[in-house]
């Protein structure tokens, strides 16, 4: 028994062997299947199930500069918060849901930070809102002598009370008077009498000289910006679709803004109060048929201004200002306004080869803000509010067709029509707000119309050859509803011819050639007047103006355009593109004013992909810009100056004359020592590379690196001259002048020079979780006369006499941002 049991166990236990040695190798078999299989569903989850992400980090910002950040929130020296987070789902997509949402946050931990969300259903309906903030930095580095900046109301300090505005007199008929003029701010002493004591001023007798360096304080002037907008789309039926948005974007804040005492001949740079929202609406409904389509549209703004009256203390001569403004410039802010535009547009196929789509407008601007209050009572102020009203209409209409496989039409018919239904009134004001009679101002609704219309013909003529031809007719009208029209010409035609070039001389290289050449006329031009009649009271004083000088914007002008563009697909893996535009306008019948504008523009770009995780860009533009201007100065005389001999005399070249008042050189409009000339160029120089590696370490890391390059110089050559008052009094042998000539000089050349290097890295800890890095470094060096002139003068903010400087300089920085996050998938 013993030995049978023995016996027929042996097949039963070598059976279980078997058995086991079968399930292991099953199982070496059916492991890296099974593996592959969870690899593969990752896989196809991570392509049908939408992927969410939150990041959080922190970075830093090494310097600090209001131009590096005046628009990216990262302004500050020091650390800031990185955040941000991707969150969306819905119905599966093996299932019968069509619902999809998102809610997606960015730079959270910045002035910049943004916050969109939407949920809709294909086919049925979608909601979408969106939040986002801009911090602009305008400057750090601005300062003013006036308290209440930021407010509706700028006082001068109380150092400038030591000598009211009543005792801040002009005169320079004296020494002690040019001492204390209170129409130079480089004066030193506040009266005659305390330059007669002459030394260091005491506190009483300071002048503006040192009572304007002394207060100056910094004010950071920039605006906050922010933004709700909401919308919905709802597909009504197969063929109909309604659509909604509305939004609110709320601005606070100041910014710079220059204003004039008394005339244009002084005054200050100061921060203006912004505190204004403006709301948006839109809606439409729309259609699409077999044949046709059509979309009914409305769009509405409102801007609102909080801002309305404020006011300005007067630094200079107190006699400036009308008596009744207490010293006071009165400004006002934007006003409140409207727009409300309906729209239709829509097409309409009448064969598989001709079709017609037309658009047209109807829009309505109303503005009935109420003027300001406090002025004087010698004024008139027809009106409580100007009544504003515009009516704008517009109306485009494209047909195109096919009548040959090689050849394409088109025909576009262009109509605008701005009609300003403002009333006319007539305002009895004094120009920056100066003391005196008033004179009589009437307002000009402006009006203009224009029509256009434009033909094309595109012709295959070749295989992978085509010429395009185009001509477009032009007519614009301008004119005024007032007593006068500031339009010296009412009409201008212009006609344009254009032909365009392409070929394709294979899948490897593509390029096109396009030239336009336009000329545009007026109407008959109003001549100007050297000598203009004497105007009476209430009427201001007659300008006189230069014979031969045109407004530019109605002057004859020819224009040039030429286009081109060549694609070479070197390789597989290198492709290059570049292209040369050049444009020119000329004035060649404009004796005076703008007579020629000029630009090219190179560019160069290439791709090459070193392997399927390795690439590399570059780029390289050259951009030159080139306008030409003229003029003759002129000196303000009427019809009833007495004209002495001329001034210009060819033996002795430019040298001066003299004249008495009420008399003036019988060559004032002719006279070559008056001409002047300025020449401004552009340059720039602009070239970028960068790489991008990935799936490195078996996949786990991303690298990337841009570095860009620019440079730019603006020279501004200005040659002739102009003939300046020495103050000479009594005409002598030895100074028989007392206007002498004196030569125009060319500006400093205005230079900019920057780098910028930016790394990026993404390291993958594994399927749901990676560190991202960034680096950022980028310097800029600029020079800019308009800036610099107070910083490089002795006399610093009191450097321009009339024009108190604001610290602001030429921007030049050096800063480094850096950045590291977490990012977690799901």
């Amino acid at each position: 028994m013993e030995n049978a049991m023995k016996h027929t166990s042996t097949p039963l236990t070598l059976r279980a062997g078997a058995l086991a040695v079968r399930g292991a190798l099953a199982l070496l078999v059916v492991m890296p299947l099974a593996h592959a299989a969870d690899e593969e569903n990752d896989e196809v989850k991570r392509l049908t199930t939408p992927a969410s992400s939150i990041e959080i980090g922190v970075g830093n910002v090494n310097h600090a500069s209001d131009k590096f950040g005046e628009y990216n929130g990262l302004d500050k020296k020091g650390s800031y918060a990185v955040g941000g987070f991707l969150l969306q789902g819905g119905g599966a997509y093996d299932s019968d849901s069509a619902l999809r949402w998102y809610l997606k946050g960015a730079n959270l931990g910045l002035d910049t930070r943004s916050l969109d969300a939407e949920i809709g259903v294909q086919g049925l309906f979608r909601v979408n809102y969106n939040y986002d903030e801009l911090s602009r930095v305008y400057s750090t580095q601005f300062q003013t002598f006036y308290d209440g900046a930021g407010t509706t109301t700028l006082s001068l300090p109380a150092s400038f009370a030591a000598t009211p505005a009543a005792s801040r007199v002009s005169s320079t008929t004296t020494a002690n008077g040019a001492l204390s003029n209170w129409q130079n701010m480089q004066s030193p002493y506040a009266t005659a009498a305390c330059a007669a004591v002459g030394g260091v001023p005491t506190a009483a007798c300071r002048g503006p000289g040192y009572l304007i360096a002394a207060a100056m304080h910094h004010f950071d002037v920039g605006t906050e910006r922010k933004k709700h907008a909401g919308s919905v789309t709802v597909e009504l039926s197969p063929q109909w679709q309604f659509s909604a948005s509305a939004q609110r974007e709320s601005k606070e804040g100041t910014k710079v803004t220059g204003l004039a005492f008394g005339g244009p001949a002084r005054g200050v740079t100061v921060p203006e109060l912004i505190d204004s929202t403006t709301d948006q609406f839109k809606a439409a409904l729309a259609y699409v048929g077999e044949q046709g389509n059509v979309t009914f549209g409305y769009y509405g703004s409102l801007y609102k201004n909080a801002v309305n009256k404020w006011t300005v203390e007067s630094p200079f001569n107190g006699a400036l200002l009308n008596p009744e403004l207490n010293n006071r410039a009165v400004m006002s802010g934007a006003p409140d306004n409207e727009m409300h535009r309906l729209s239709v547009s829509g097409g309409y196929n009448f064969t598989h080869t001709t079709r017609l789509t037309m658009a047209a407008n109807y829009q309505r601007m109303t503005q009935n803000e109420a003027l300001v209050d406090g002025l004087p009572t010698t004024w008139v102020i027809p009106t409580t509010s100007a009544h504003g009203k515009v009516i704008n209409t517009s109306l485009n209409a494209t047909l195109t067709s096919r009548p040959l496989r090689d050849l394409a039409l088109s025909a576009v018919v262009k109509y605008e029509n701005r009609d300003d239904q403002s009333p006319v009134y007539r305002f009895m004001t004094a120009g920056g707000d100066a003391a005196g009679a008033p004179s009589l101002f009437v307002t000009e609704p402006l009006n203009r119309r224009m029509e256009q219309v434009s033909l094309d013909a595109d012709y295959a003529f070749a295989r992978r050859q085509s010429i395009r031809f185009g001509v477009d007719t032009q007519e614009i009208r301008r004119t005024a509803d007032g007593e006068e029209t500031p339009f010296k010409a009412e009409t201008n035609r212009e006609n344009t011819l254009r032909i365009d070039y392409r070929n394709n001389l294979s899948e490897l290289l593509t390029g096109r050639l396009g030239y336009s050449h336009a000329k545009r006329t007026q109407s008959e031009y109003e001549t100007s007047e050297l000598l203009p009649v004497p105007t009476v009271a209430p009427l201001p004083a007659a300008d006189p103006l230069l014979p031969g000088l045109v407004q530019f914007y109605l002057a004859d002008r020819t224009r040039d355009q030429l286009r081109s563009s060549v694609n070479i697909q070197a390789t597989e893996r290198l492709s290059l593109q570049t292209g040369v535009d050049y444009n020119r306008d000329q004035y060649k019948n404009s004796l005076y004013g703008l007579k020629q504008m000029e630009s090219q523009v190179f560019k160069l770009d290439a791709a090459f992909t070193a392997t399927d995780r390795l690439s590399y860009d570059a780029f390289y533009t050259f951009e030159h810009k080139k306008s030409e201007m003229g003029s003759l100065s002129i000196g303000r005389g009427y019809s009833t100056t007495i004209l002495d001999a001329p001034a210009y005399n060819p033996a002795t070249g430019c040298t001066g004359y003299w004249a008495d008042s009420g008399h003036l050189p019988s060559d004032e409009g002719t006279d070559p020592c008056r001409k002047w000339t300025q020449t401004q160029t552009d340059r720039i120089h602009t070239v970028g590379w960068g790489v991008k590696a990935t799936q490195l370490m078996g996949g786990k890391l991303d690298l990337g690196a841009d570095l860009a390059l620019s440079y730019s110089r603006t020279p501004i050559e200005v040659t002739g001259g102009y003939y300046v008052s020495n103050g000479n009094t009594v005409k002598t042998a030895a100074r028989p002048y007392n206007n002498v000539w004196v030569a125009a000089e060319s500006f400093p050349d205005v230079t900019s020079k920057m780098v910028d290097i930016r790394l990026h890295g993404l390291y993958r800890i594994n399927n749901v979780s990676s560190l991202r890095a960034n680096y950022q470094f980028r310097r800029l060096q600029s020079s800019d006369w308009q800036y610099d002139a107070y910083a490089n003068a002795a006399q610093g903010v009191t450097a321009l006499q009339v024009y108190p400087g604001n610290a602001i300089v030429s921007p030049n920085y050096a800063v480094q941002v850096v950045s590291l996050s977490y990012v977690h998938s799901f």
